[in-house]
């Protein structure tokens, strides 16, 4: 009786406030331009929040984000009934045109301690239709594991859906179920894989990227290329 006193107090204690999101990745274009978000309140409750634009970068074992003031949001407070719906700008404080991609990543923090926040993945510049993802990959020993090792020496991000893993006798393993992670443009990261008797030794690592493409992760010298969908 205890117990379900204490998973009724559990359920009723949980947040009953949730966002839908739409798009779940944002993309500028070279030049000028917005782009926008809508968001849904499909909770019972109020949501009150705000906006945040942070600057992303990575490093080999970690994400880097810095507050930016070269992206604008407008509104930057929110206030969604139950069931209500609003629309988010985001555009460029410069309408110049970019050199190479920039990332960022948009926060809705929530004013409620209780509830999550959202963070979506913002990109500035649009492929050029020529332009193409370009993915590097090799196995490197951890210090208690092996790694797999990405780097993107391309202008344009990765995005790794359903990480997996074919031995040299044909067996596959899911490593990374649906989104894997991104690797930003000019950047490098690293997955720590679980261990294997093989050592992953003679088999091929693959994954799906954001333009819907099964590619291969060829350990050895040559890069993989996939053309690039625009508005992802």
């Amino acid at each position: 009786m205890r117990v379900l006193a204490f998973l009724l107090a559990a359920a009723l204690a949980a947040p009953t406030a949730a966002l839908e999101l739409l798009p779940t990745t944002l993309q500028l274009p070279v030049a000028g331009g917005r782009t926008e978000l809508w968001l849904h309140n499909s909770g019972p409750d109020a949501w009150q929040g705000q906006v945040q634009v942070l600057a992303w970068d990575q490093q080999l074992d970690a994400e880097q984000l810095q507050p930016s003031d070269r992206i604008l949001a407008s509104p930057t407070r929110l206030e969604l009934a139950p069931g209500g719906r609003q629309r988010i700008w985001l555009l460029p404080r410069d309408p110049g045109p970019v050199v190479s991609e920039q990332a960022y990543r948009i926060i809705l923090v929530p004013a409620r301690k209780d509830l999550p926040r959202y963070s979506l993945p913002l990109f500035q510049g649009l492929a050029a239709p020529q332009a193409r993802i370009q993915l590097r990959a090799r196995l490197e020993a951890g210090s208690s594991q092996q790694m797999l090792r990405l780097s993107n020496p391309g202008t344009l991000h990765g995005r790794l859906h359903d990480l997996r893993f074919t031995s040299a006798d044909g067996k596959r393993s899911l490593l990374q179920p649906d989104l894997a992670g991104y690797i930003l443009a000019g950047r490098e990261r690293r997955w720590a894989l679980p261990a294997r008797g093989d050592g992953y030794a003679g088999g091929r690592f693959q994954a799906r990227l954001q333009d819907g493409r099964e590619v291969e992760l060829d350990t050895a010298d040559p890069p993989i290329a996939v053309s690039a969908a625009s508005g992802l």
